[in-house]
């Protein structure tokens, strides 16, 4: 069945009849009439800890974290680079 064929199939339906195709469709329900949803979260607890783990430190600086004084000088010298 095409899915042109699907389409018009579906429209001959009474709406009580299209109302639960959406749902089942919504559902997640295969051919098979299970309505097994999708896995929402693919990664294990272990696995996001682990990730975790792997970016401690991603952040850390040198020394002291810049200032907003600092850190508004950088953007005026960038924004000054930029259009000069």
């Amino acid at each position: 069945m095409t899915k042109e064929e699907i389409v018009n199939e579906f429209w001959r339906l009474p709406p009580e009849e299209r109302e639960a195709v959406v749902e089942e469709i919504s559902r997640g329900g295969g051919a098979n009439g299970s309505s097994a949803k999708p896995k929402l979260h693919p990664y294990t607890i272990e696995e996001k800890l682990a990730a975790l783990g792997r970016l401690r430190g991603v952040f850390k600086t040198a020394g002291p974290p810049p200032t907003d004084e600092e850190l508004k000088e950088d953007y005026i010298n960038y924004l000054t680079k930029k259009y000069s």
